[in-house]
């Protein structure tokens, strides 16, 4: 059962076939060697959560897919958990600590920033 894990890997997969009702999969992989199967469908089965041993697969609605690939892109580190419990099943996918501001677009607002410093330096010589 995975509890808070680091997600260390991650592959996308976008597929449309008649064999599986799931058009989007991201496939996981936590530090302990967890492996998930994320499947993201229209219609979301009743039973969405399945853990065993190594494995954990989660059925999600299909709208989840962007913001989970989103999160995945865009936060380091990232942390997953699954549990199916005394009839209580739950997942969660969720970012490390950070501060305030931080987010996708500090670090290439920081080099934007250092190169138009530059061509003002340079501009002005």
């Amino acid at each position: 059962m995975p509890l808070n894990e680091k997600v260390v890997s991650y592959t996308v997969t976008v597929l449309k076939n008649e064999i599986v009702p799931y058009t989007r999969v991201i496939r996981l992989t936590t530090e302990s060697g967890h492996r998930v199967f994320l499947a993201f469908e229209p219609d979301p089965r009743a039973n969405w959560l399945e853990v065993a041993g190594a494995y954990s697969n989660v059925f999600l609605d299909a709208p989840e897919f962007d913001r989970t690939y989103h999160l995945l892109q865009t936060e380091s580190p990232v942390y997953f958990t699954a549990f199916a419990l005394l009839g209580i099943a739950a997942y969660n996918l969720s970012t490390g600590e950070e501060l305030p501001g931080e987010g996708p677009g500090d670090d290439d607002a920081l080099v934007d920033l250092a190169a138009r410093m530059r061509e003002a330096a340079a501009s002005s010589d």
